[in-house]
């Protein structure tokens, strides 16, 4: 639900910044720090949100405080972001997004225009040790592509909480030892959960009363 999500989502973009994954892997196999590579300071690196609604802005809210550049794509300009999230961010294109961020985070829905959103060509115009969370839905991710960008290095990391045909996950991720896997977990912590249901509960209660809702989506309004 979107105005219950949690820190549990934007805490992979974190994760996958200071290489936790491997750093953890390493000494569980005997080895004190192992031959993982550095993780990067996230002050000055370029976070790129695809799909600026609720999740995607709480996401860059949080990273801002951590040293991000944020920089966002979603079907237009966002009035009054700077002031919502406590740091400029800049509106672009898809491409451009895509050419110049050090860390992508996805939060598109999934749909027609989105399923297979991020496939080779987009790999392609990618930086070189970019970063790739998805905690959306898995389909707008192609994953063999993602999983031959990561055997190349073109992505450094990722980080996933969704898959393109879960609850199976491809192979190839599972093999690979630069990444964070989920099993679709993003709100499953004990305070989202209450939130949630306090949610559901405002919900029915507004809709019984005023015949409105506190999340309608935007389907509802048309």
């Amino acid at each position: 639900m979107l105005h219950a999500d949690n820190w549990t989502i934007r805490q992979h973009v974190q994760i996958e910044t200071y290489q936790f994954q491997t750093r953890q892997t390493a000494i569980r196999e005997g080895q004190w720090r192992g031959e993982s590579p550095l993780g990067r300071d996230p002050n000055g690196l370029k976070l790129g949100i695809l799909g600026m609604g609720g999740i995607g802005t709480a996401t860059a809210k949080r990273a801002a405080a951590f040293g991000f550049d944020i920089q966002y794509h979603s079907r237009s300009a966002i009035a009054g972001i700077k002031e919502t999230i406590g740091a400029p961010a800049r509106h672009v294109g898809f491409e451009e997004l895509l050419r110049t961020s050090d860390v992508i985070s996805v939060h598109v829905p999934l749909s027609e225009s989105t399923k297979g959103l991020l496939s080779d060509p987009e790999f392609a115009l990618m930086k070189p040790g970019v970063i790739l969370v998805n905690t959306a839905r898995g389909p707008i991710v192609d994953e063999d592509a993602l999983v031959r960008n990561l055997e190349s290095g073109k992505v450094w990391s990722a980080g996933l909480d969704v898959y393109e045909n879960e609850p199976n996950v491809h192979p190839g991720l599972l093999k690979s030892s630069n990444v964070v896997l989920l099993p679709h977990i993003g709100t499953a912590t004990v305070d989202t959960q209450k939130r949630m249901e306090v949610l559901v509960i405002d919900n029915v209660r507004k809709a019984v009363t005023e015949s409105k809702l506190l999340t309608q989506v935007p389907e509802q309004t048309a």
